[in-house]
């Protein structure tokens, strides 16, 4: 059977309504997370917790606090995927989970020892981690899926312009009308963002609960599908794709400001050039995977990160560290984001939430989480030298890339989809 490249889903008369909410949804999703992420290591090597005797950031406890959103995308997305397919509809999860969270944030941003801050943080992405699956599958669920590339690039768009606005319009100018401008205030503009989602989210298309009858613990189901040979080395390669994702998020910051000397407030903006390429990928997303296949469009992803490790394992000249960074918007896109519709594709109708939860407790869970707990005792084992630390995750990505070329054969999950 040759390979299918994308599924011929199509949508009848699909107005602008649900394109411009569920635009906005995917805009705000990523517009929280993008305000943090990028910065949060920084906030944090400020303080003395967070420092090591020499008065340098400790890598070991800042990669613990970006390691709570991995534990909380193991344990939450089950529940949120198996409430979103069975008893409650998917937008009044979405509410009720930012509005918990905008309230956790504000408190976090309070707090300056190390576990008050862990506890904090692990909270607030108890409650956020299953909006991510969750917002994937309210959009497969009210758009086609092959145009889901189009919606999604309103995540990087919003990954994009809060970057910007809280490092050039707030830090530089907005927030000095109310105090000193920190970047602690990213944790309280990103409260504010998660009271507009949880409102917003109640105008979304409502998702109701599956009214078909089946197995209770949908989420067995989801991973049931690990029996399918293609889903299951697209899993094992996800996860050791993710912590590569995590080693991304929590070195960069440190690697740009101590490596190349940036100032913090350019930190969120240069970092933006992942989201400005992933977003043009997004657009091209449909194209390329109708004329490469899942197969090699996912390889390339890859690739496209390994060559981001590489380049910054060279370190200079500036303007090549950039074009480093904007690689990360290849590997998101044409990776993280495909292998999400691949698994939408095959996943039986009535799990499909679960499904997708499944495969966010991979990467943004397991994955992440074990990135998280190596980037500490990487740091420390290369001397801090940014050449050799690099040099880890760059061989990482290349074996990645050949098991997956080798062992992905997609046409094995199409067969098993039709049986």
């Amino acid at each position: 059977m040759a390979e299918t490249n994308v599924l011929d889903y199509t949508s009848a008369n699909q107005g602008s309504g649900p394109k411009v909410r569920l635009s906005i949804m995917m805009f705000l999703q990523y517009a929280i997370w993008g305000i943090w992420a990028p910065i949060l290591g920084r906030h944090l090597a400020s303080l003395p917790a967070f420092q090591t005797e020499a008065g340098m950031a400790d890598q070991g406890k800042i990669g613990l606090i970006y390691m709570t959103l991995p534990i909380a995308s193991i344990l939450a997305p089950f529940v949120g995927g198996q409430i979103a397919d069975r008893y409650f509809a998917a937008q009044r999860f979405l509410a009720l989970s930012q509005v918990l969270g905008g309230i956790v944030l504000l408190v976090v941003a309070k707090c300056t020892g190390f576990w008050s801050v862990f506890i904090g943080m692990l909270l607030f992405n108890m409650v956020y981690a299953p909006t991510i699956a969750l917002s994937n599958s309210i959009c497969f669920q009210h758009w086609p899926n092959d145009q889901f590339g189009k919606i999604r690039a309103w995540g990087s768009i919003g990954w994009i312009v809060i970057g910007w606005v809280f490092g050039f319009v707030w830090m530089e100018g907005l927030g000095k009308l109310f105090h000193t401008p920190a970047l602690v205030d990213c944790l309280y503009l990103a409260a504010v963002l998660s009271f507009v989602y949880g409102a917003f989210a109640l105008t979304l298309p409502n998702t109701p609960p599956s009214k078909k009858a089946g197995n209770p613990l949908a989420f067995l189901d989801a991973v049931g599908m690990l029996k399918n040979p293609a889903f299951k080395i697209m899993a094992i390669i996800s996860f050791f794709a993710a912590i590569d994702m995590q080693l991304y998020f929590v070195w960069t910051q440190s690697f740009l400001s101590e490596g190349l000397k940036i100032k913090d407030q350019w930190l969120s903006p240069i970092q933006t050039a992942g989201q400005i390429c992933e977003m043009f990928m997004m657009v091209m997303l449909p194209f390329v995977l109708n004329r490469c296949g899942f197969r090699v469009t996912m390889a390339l992803g890859i690739a496209a990160w390994g060559l981001r490790e590489v380049i910054f394992a060279i370190g200079a000249p500036t303007w090549l560290v950039l074009d480093g960074i904007a690689l990360h918007g290849v590997g998101y896109a044409f990776f993280f984001t495909t292998i999400f519709m691949y698994t939408d594709i095959i996943a039986p109708a009535d799990i499909k939430s679960s499904a997708q939860s499944f495969l966010a407790s991979v990467t943004i869970g397991c994955g992440m989480l074990v990135g998280s707990l190596l980037a500490g005792p990487i740091w420390n084992a290369c001397g801090g030298d940014w050449h050799n630390i690099y040099g880890v995750p760059a061989h990482l990505c290349a074996l990645c890339c050949i098991a997956f070329l080798v062992g992905f054969k997609p046409q094995e999950a199409e067969q098993a989809k039709e049986k």
